[in-house]
Order: C-alpha cells, then sequence, then structure tokens
C-alpha cells in the first residue's frame, strides 16, 4: 500500500484487500483465546473490517459502475501469508503487526483522501482512516496488557498472578 503511483481502481482493490486480510487476522487471532471479553473486543474488530470491506465495495461500484472487482493477492507479507503460519506466531506478534497494518492502513486512507476531488469519497476515506486508528488505539491496548500479564490469552489462568505462571497443569 505504499505505491504513490496507483490508480483509484488499483488503491481500492488494494484497499478491499487489506480489509478482508484484516477480518482473517483478527478471526483468527480470536479463536486463539478463550477468555469472552478478549475474544469479543478481537471479534468486533473484525466485524468493523467487514463493514469496511462493504463501504468499500460500494465506493468501488459507484466509481467504477462497469468494471467487475477483481481484488489482488493477500497484501500480507509471506511470514504473515498463511493461516498456519500466523498460529505460530505468538498472539503478541500478530497484535504487535496488526498494529502497524492499522497505522499503513491509516495513511493509505489519508493519502487516497488527499488526491480525491468527490466531497463524498474524501470524507469516506477520511472516516476510514480515522476508524484505522482507533483500531490501532484498541490493539496497542492488548498489546499492552500482553507484555503486563503474559498469560492474559490464557484460558483458566488469573493473569495478575505470576506464581501461576510456574504452576504445572
Amino acid at each position: 500500500m505504499e505505491d504513490k503511483h496507483l490508480t483509484s481502481l488499483e488503491a481500492l482493490g488494494i484497499a478491499i484487500r487489506s480489509e478482508i486480510d484484516a477480518q482473517a487476522l483478527y478471526t483468527e487471532l480470536a479463536a486463539r483465546t478463550d477468555s469472552d471479553p478478549i475474544k469479543q473486543r478481537i471479534q468486533q474488530l473484525a466485524k468493523e473490517e467487514k463493514q469496511h470491506e462493504e463501504l468499500l465495495k460500494e465506493l468501488y461500484q459507484k466509481t467504477f459502475p462497469d468494471v467487475p472487482l477483481k481484488l489482488p493477492p493477500s497484501v500480507l507479507p509471506s511470514k504473515m501469508s498463511t493461516k498456519e503460519k500466523r498460529a505460530k506466531m505468538s498472539p503478541l506478534d500478530v497484535i504487535s503487526f496488526a498494529m502497524e497494518q492499522e497505522r499503513h492502513s491509516r495513511e493509505f486512507y489519508l493519502d487516497a483522501a488527499n488526491k480525491t476531488n468527490e466531497p463524498s469519497g474524501v470524507r469516506l476515506l477520511r472516516f476510514l482512516a480515522d476508524m484505522e486508528y482507533t483500531h490501532e488505539m484498541r490493539l496497542k491496548a492488548e498489546y499492552e496488557m500482553l507484555i503486563r500479564y503474559p498469560n492474559y490469552f490464557d484460558s483458566g489462568v488469573e493473569p495478575w498472578k505470576p506464581e501461576q505462571r510456574m504452576r504445572k497443569k
């Protein structure tokens, strides 16, 4: 999403693909915890990414009504390219990566908004940029909890009790 010479058609395709990739990432991450509050927070991120996908598809349809939507391949780097590879990463690493992606998405949407002349398109892209920022901040809160409490994602463990990490199950 760094190329400054993308056409509007290409940019929308990449943005839609990015939202789909983020949904998969959050859905998989939510499945890795048995903590209902954490699961619900991460599932909410996936749900919002789905809403972003739909908004972008509507914009695509409005902007390019006669051009069939062809999405590019996943924009995830190779270390994150498959569900199996992502499953081998720690939740901390996945969240760190997701924060970085949210930051890049925000920059991408702000850049696209600055290049768009259509007022409703500008508003939509700025709205999406602001949403990506809120996602980054929510992920940052989860990241900080994992740093402070390494058992935060574990089920059946009170993460604030460090001695529980030393007990054998």
